[in-house]
């Protein structure tokens, strides 16, 4: 099924040749992560789309609150009003879905397959990488992109991370993705939070080599800078309550600079009244976290969807599936 599946709908524009010069040309650099070496990724798409958007399928109580919970099917109606959204303004986006919620419902995979949406795999559970062996790594990801291939019908070759949970402590997790057929990955969050991202880490597409020789692409969200500092506002919390106009006037720039970024969001964030209907108790810190901007989110999306032009990963930054 998988070697007959439909690939005009995930065709990859020509590259232009200059851009496959520059990338030839440009020599390998060390990166902020021990033994990881980088070069810029120049062979992106001369497509309409000047940047992409990236949806994190999870069920917000299970994921966030307590992985331990089973997944409900709130996702399904928060995720399909995104969606609704996203193809109403002519534009698709890749949906990093993960195992169980594939599992769960099927039918919106195939859904979003069909609308031409771009599918990929945020792991089986939610579980962070950095808290698994290389070997628990290894099968929570085989067994993520056999459900979702076997559903879908297509190959499953890019990769997030729940959490940006991949960094400088555990650089293996890009031998595996290599190991087990990945092309791109987009875990490795360019600058350094609480509890996840790299100092100093690349903030544009890059290709990476580690120290095994294994050779991936990687695409960070994207980040903005303040009075020389990095400055998150890509996704999540940031996007939610930052002034839209911040985010609004770095898309235009990068895109004046012919330079892709990439959003990111969570079907949850279109639910309002999610976190105070969780049904158990969520502590006061989470709550406001979670919660904060939610009421405003899809205004705030649909006026990004309105001024610029967004596609999936592969297509934007211009990935072959193998």
């Amino acid at each position: 099924m998988r070697a007959d599946r439909d690939e005009s709908r995930l065709r990859t524009p020509a590259r232009s040749s200059s851009a496959l010069d520059r990338v030839e040309d440009t020599p390998w650099r060390r990166s902020p992560i021990p033994g990881v070496q980088v070069r810029p990724w120049a062979h992106v798409s001369r497509v309409p789309a000047r940047h992409s958007l990236s949806v994190d399928v999870e069920d917000w109580p299970q994921s966030v609150l307590d992985g331990r919970l089973p997944v409900s099917d709130r996702f399904i109606a928060q995720t399909l009003r995104l969606a609704e959204l996203i193809e109403l303004r002519g534009a698709r986006a890749t949906f990093f879905m993960l195992g169980n919620i594939t599992r769960k419902a099927p039918e919106l995979a195939r859904r979003l397959t069909q609308s031409g949406h771009e599918i990929q795999t945020h792991g089986y559970d939610h579980r962070r990488v950095d808290r698994m062996t290389p070997a628990e790594f290894r099968a929570d990801l085989l067994r993520s992109q056999a459900v979702i291939e076997d559903v879908i019908g297509r190959k499953v070759s890019g990769y997030r991370a729940p959490r940006f949970s991949i960094h400088a402590g555990n650089p293996w997790a890009l031998d595996v993705l290599a190991e087990c057929g990945f092309r791109y990955d987009s875990s490795i969050f360019p600058m350094r939070l609480r509890g996840y991202g790299v100092a100093g880490w690349p903030q544009r597409a890059h290709q990476v080599r580690t120290s095994d020789g294994a050779e991936l692409i990687e695409i960070p969200v994207a980040c903005g800078r303040m009075l020389s500092a990095p400055m998150p506002l890509g996704g999540g919390g940031y996007l939610r309550v930052l002034p839209v106009f911040i985010v609004r006037r770095h898309l235009a720039v990068q895109e004046a600079l012919g330079c892709p970024e990439l959003v990111y969001c969570h079907p949850y964030e279109t639910d309002a009244y999610g976190v105070s209907r969780a049904g158990r108790r969520v502590p006061w810190l989470t709550r406001v976290h979670q919660g904060a901007g939610r009421a405003g989110f899809l205004n705030k999306l649909d006026e990004l969807l309105t001024r610029f032009r967004f596609a999936p990963i592969r297509e934007v930054f211009g990935i072959n599936e193998s």
